[in-house]
């Protein structure tokens, strides 16, 4: 009985002190902590914040019912995008009709082709100019929407071998012949690519030639197939890995979009080969090619497309090329057709080059004395020179004479020159037995700006538009036009829409002209509501409504408080109020700063490319504070003017917080946003024209984690207060937030936990995502300049890392797709529900323990790691170079990694196995995108000026670490600018001293801060001016009684007579990021 009592006497010990170490690090108790830390953000919430003050206000305005008719403003915004599709081609047919009159009185063979706007000063070929003037002022000239117009006469194209649009160096003319060529009606093109990379080419011409080479592919379709070799001294096929061992001879394959990357990135590969470029086995492998895909092609045409300087190696070298090509065609009854393109990108003089290509493009045996047999396969094909990528789908393709005249709209297409995203609108006609056609390329943001701004508050409604194929243009996951910086990938709405019945809600969008739809998502917990009505023949335009969340309200009118009239706030008027400098910034504290972002106005596209002068700006304000309500509206949407009355009241009272407060010497700024886009900031700044403030991460993320206080990693303030974190949370009428210093974040911690300032304690605080909030590793005096913005706890405490995710109840590995970019990315999804303490769950070092629970009532975790020895840090994949994942074939849940992106395949690729290829359809979309990290990439700044600070602060006060952590505009120094620990720290001026560092550069400007507290310049410059000259006498007296003889072994420039005891390296070398590579092999 006493062995067994004893057995559970220890076993109840073990139970307690289990239970103990779970809830203690280092005797605290890490739950406390984080309620105590819980409790410490709400009273930010409801004091600085004023959540409660706002709740309370918005309950005191009366209220009007949102936008609940959807089925009404889905026809709305339908009616509205179709009339503006009619217009364009209305301005078309008007061209038509005059292009037709002047073909009456002259010969329409004469009238140029042309783009405007265009510079070309040759009038003399514009003879019938006052025609064309009145055809540019149909088509729109002056309307802000459209991009360029463009005519087109084929009996122009018909008689030149170079692009009529190629003197308009503005104009970039590969969409125009897109839109050329696919108005002709092909077959299916197959083509054999060849492309010359001999000895002879130089830079420029290679370039040239890959450049060709990756332009004719991005015109093939997807019922196109290809097939690439290189020739060289000797030749080369381009295999994919699924058929590099199928056979000796290369394929022609389907140009999926698979393919085409494939082909894209093994074109950047190619080098240059060392010999002379031998034509006649570049030309055999050819022709193999086609020989062996006859069955494929049967009776369409094949076409060998040669890219080539043309340097013959020898004289008979071209009767040899062509007499191997006359065997072939006697022999084989295949359509064959073979173009030439002579690459000229210099100015050396050509003679036989040209030549050869010509006769090789034109099968000109006779001039060889080369004997063939009549075949009616055989095809004249054309040899063009190139001097530019420009007009090659022009040279490469040119049209064939079957035609369709119909109208086109195509796709949003980016400009390659401006960047745009444009949609263009054709139109040809047939007349005098030639072909014309009429383009418009329109802004495609100015088309769908009422889908782009239909609704910030996702969560419960958002638009999408869809083509008649299926294809999304438009939709929260995807992309906003102004934002896209490379060509799109467009996909299936099956690829959007995670809904239980996709296949039957996708065949009704395409074939029912209206209605709409219930379904359920996220696991049936969500029940949505589609509802869509077509446009004409070309899209389709549908409204989701998230039923569990009920239509928002808007305020209308104020019950208790000001008019209007009595609201006071700074709208590009800066020169009316008493300014100041808030630390790189121009500002005042009389008023708050109010920002009109475009989602403000009737139309957005139209307020982004106005320039708001003073009169404008007077119209705005009038209209904003009218009591009467009697003043015409200038352009902005009905709810606005209350919600900037609403707004007002908020940050009247955020404005007499900060100006009372003691923790505003932690903020650096407080502001709110509408989610129709207005939005209201303290101290009053003037910002830049583009802000769209409902896209940026403090209020997707606060809108995503509503009820809770959020927290935005750190990022570098552009406002000059150094690295800061964003505090937002989100109403149901707007999102409240304010910046805080980075400091203020550690001292939050130190207020509960003080033993994280021991040296072999860690604390850190962290985002529902994983990323960082707070680590004393985060900002690493090694690289004080390196970007610290988004660094993940994967990469900071890879010993962690590796052991939490063995919890599958508090971290999730998933998988999104961003058709943006067109990658798989990888991220981490952490339980804020989650109320238990994390305990290492793997056998680790002893000495090494961890704790991490959740914030209540937040988005962020708290961490403690005690490491009483040292201990080995285990890998986790983190590229510091891109964020492509070390293995994008398989992702394991347990599997330590940064998170990062693989690229995005479209599903074609044959090579994939069947589990790969469901990547594209069973990942969910990535959502939330953000446009940028904070407001301040919108300041005006400003660090010449000599104004007094808005708030000052006298950071050389401050004597002690604790006392000067947070404080705005202040850092405390411990490192001079060689990164060597100083004698005496001191807090100052964070323009004089970035990240503890003390420098005269820092992160915003190159000069020190006129007003900086303590500048130690003038003592330093002293000294080292006097220890200049002690060396030199020194060096005198020395050289003067030392043997001359010994100089040799200093001054001596071989390697191998240099000693390292020469070179005055310190102990802190490696760790001063110095580059051993530099320096001589030791011996």
């Amino acid at each position: 009985m006493d062995v067994s009592k004893k057995i559970v006497c220890n076993g109840l010990v073990v139970l307690i002190f289990i239970t103990l170490i779970t809830y203690t690090s280092c005797g605290v108790d890490i739950k406390d902590v984080a309620r105590n830390l819980s409790e410490d953000v709400k009273q930010i919430k409801n004091n600085e914040l004023g959540v409660p003050f706002i709740l309370k206000l918005y309950n005191n305005f009366m209220h009007a019912p949102g936008n609940a008719d959807v089925l009404e403003h889905v026809k709305y915004m339908a009616h509205k995008l179709e009339s503006k599709i009619n217009n364009v081609f209305v301005t078309l047919d008007i061209a038509k009709s005059m292009v037709q009159h002047t073909s009456t009185s002259k010969d329409i063979t004469s009238l140029p082709s042309l783009v405007a706007p265009c510079s070309l000063s040759d009038s003399e070929k514009f003879n019938i100019r006052f025609d064309i003037e009145k055809i540019k002022k149909h088509m729109g000239m002056n309307s802000t929407a459209v991009k360029r117009q463009y005519f087109i006469s084929d009996s122009e194209v018909r008689k030149t071998l170079y692009s009529p649009f190629s003197p308009c160096n503005e104009c970039e003319e590969t969409i125009i012949w897109d839109n050329y060529i696919k108005r002709n009606v092909y077959q299916p093109k197959n083509i054999v690519l060849i492309l010359d990379i001999g000895g002879s080419l130089g830079l420029s011409q290679l370039y040239l030639i890959k450049n060709i080479a990756k332009r004719v592919i991005s015109l093939l379709n997807t019922v196109d197939r290809i097939a690439l070799l290189t020739i060289g001294s000797n030749y080369t096929y381009f295999k994919s890995g699924c058929d590099s061992k199928e056979s000796d001879t290369s394929n022609l394959k389907l140009a999926n979009i698979s393919h085409i990357r494939s082909l894209n990135n093994y074109i950047d590969s190619i080098a240059a080969d060392s010999g002379a470029t031998n034509h006649l086995l570049g030309i055999q492998k050819a022709l193999e090619i086609v020989s062996n895909e006859r069955a494929l092609i049967r009776d369409e045409t094949i076409m060998i497309l040669y890219i080539s300087r043309g340097l013959l190696s020898s004289l008979m070298e071209p009767k040899s090329v062509l007499a191997t090509i006359a065997e072939f065609t006697d022999n084989n009854n295949i359509s064959l057709v073979i173009n030439t393109c002579a690459v000229i990108a210099d100015f050396r003089p050509i003679m036989y080059e040209p030549q050869f290509l010509r006769d090789m493009a034109e099968q000109n045996y006779t001039k060889y004395g080369i004997h063939y047999k009549p075949n009616l396969f055989r095809k004249i094909g054309l040899m063009l020179t190139v001097n530019s990528t420009k007009s090659v789908p022009f040279i490469c393709f040119q049209p064939n004479i079957i035609v369709y005249i119909r109208k086109n709209v195509s796709l949003p297409n980016r400009d390659p020159v401006s960047g745009d995203l444009v949609v263009s609108f054709t139109k040809g006609w047939t007349l005098q037995g030639s072909i014309y056609m009429f383009g418009t390329d329109v802004y495609f943001s100015s088309l769908v700006e009422d889908l782009i701004y239909y609704s910030s508050n996702q969560e419960y409604s958002y638009a999408f538009l869809m083509d008649l194929e299926g294809k999304m243009l438009i939709h929260p996951s995807f992309f906003k036009p102004s934002t896209v910086s490379h060509d799109l990938l467009y996909v299936d709405i099956k690829n959007f829409e995670k809904i239980s019945d996709i296949e039957v809600l996708r065949r009704r969008l395409l074939v029912e002209g209206k209605g709409s739809h219930k379904s359920s998502k996220n696991n049936g917990t969500d029940l949505v509501s589609y509802t869509w009505n077509r446009v004409g023949d070309y899209y389709v335009v549908c409204i989701v409504v998230n039923i569990k969340y009920g239509p928002p309200n808007r305020p209308y009118r104020h019950i208790r408080f000001q008019s209007p009239s009595e609201n006071k706030f700074l709208y590009h008027n800066l020169e009316d109020y008493k300014l100041c400098r808030h630390l790189n910034l121009l500002a005042t504290i009389d008023v708050n700063s109010l920002y009109l972002s475009t989602s403000c106005f009737q139309s957005p596209f139209v307020a982004s490319r106005t320039t708001q002068d003073k009169l404008i700006i007077q119209g705005y304000l009038a209209y904003l504070k009218d009591d009467t309500r009697l003043l015409a509206n200038p352009g902005l949407k009905e709810e606005i003017r209350d919600e900037v009355s609403a707004l007002s009241h908020v940050l009247d009272f955020l404005r007499k917080k900060h100006l009372s407060s003691v923790m505003s010497k932690f903020v650096v700024r407080r502001y709110a946003s509408s989610y129709n886009g207005v939005l209201q900031m303290f101290p009053g700044s003037v910002l830049k024209p583009g802000l769209q403030p409902t896209k940026r991460p403090w209020f997707l993320k606060a809108l995503r984690h509503r009820g809770k206080v959020v927290f935005i990693p750190p990022y570098l303030d552009k406002g000059g207060a150094g690295y800061i974190v964003t505090i937002a949370y989100a109403t149901s009428q707007l999102v409240v937030a304010m910046d805080v210093t980075y400091g203020y974040m550690f001292k939050l911690l130190l207020n509960h936990m003080s033993i994280c300032l021991d040296a072999n304690i860690t604390c850190f605080l962290i985002d529902d995502q994983g990323y960082i909030i707070y680590h004393p590793g985060l900002m690493d005096v090694s690289g004080a300049r390196s970007v610290v913005e988004q660094q993940h706890i994967v990469h900071k405490e890879s010993h962690v890392s590796n052991d939490i995710l063995n919890h599958k109840y508090f971290i999730q590995k998933l998988l999104c797709n961003n058709y943006i970019d067109n990658t798989i990315q990888r991220y981490y999804r952490l339980n804020t529900s989650f109320t238990d303490v994390l305990v290492n769950f793997a056998p680790v070092e002893r000495c090494v323990t961890y704790r991490i629970t959740s914030v209540p009532n937040t988005n962020i975790f708290i961490g403690v790691v005690n490491a009483s020895c040292d201990f080995v840090t285990t890998f986790c994949p983190c590229s510091i170079v891109d964020r492509l994942c070390l293995n994008c074939n398989r992702m394991e849940q347990k599997e330590c990694e940064c998170p990062c992106e693989c690229p995005l395949d479209d599903g074609t690729d044959t090579c994939k196995s069947e589990n790969t290829k469901k990547n594209m359809t069973d990942n969910p979309p990535c959502t939330w995108y953000t446009e940028d990290t904070s407001l301040e990439s919108s300041f005006t700044i400003d660090t010449e000026s000599e104004l007094e600070p808005c708030f000052p602060i006298s950071c050389q006060a401050e004597k002690s670490y604790l006392s000067c952590l947070g404080l705005i505009g202040c850092e405390w120094c411990r490192y001079d600018m060689d990164r060597n620990y100083l004698r005496k720290p001191f807090c100052a001026s964070i323009s004089t001293c970035f990240n503890g560092v003390f420098d005269t550069t820092t992160s915003y400007t190159g000069d020190i801060s006129s007003d900086s507290e303590y500048s130690p310049m003038g003592p330093i410059l002293g000294s080292i001016i006097a220890m200049c000259v002690l060396f030199i006498l020194l060096f005198f007296c020395y050289r003067s009684y030392t043997n001359p003889l010994t100089e040799r072994l200093y001054l001596s420039s071989t390697q191998d007579q240099l000693r390292m005891s020469d070179l005055n390296v310190n102990d802190n070398y490696h760790d001063l990021g110095n580059h051993r590579d530099k320096l001589p092999a030791g011996r």
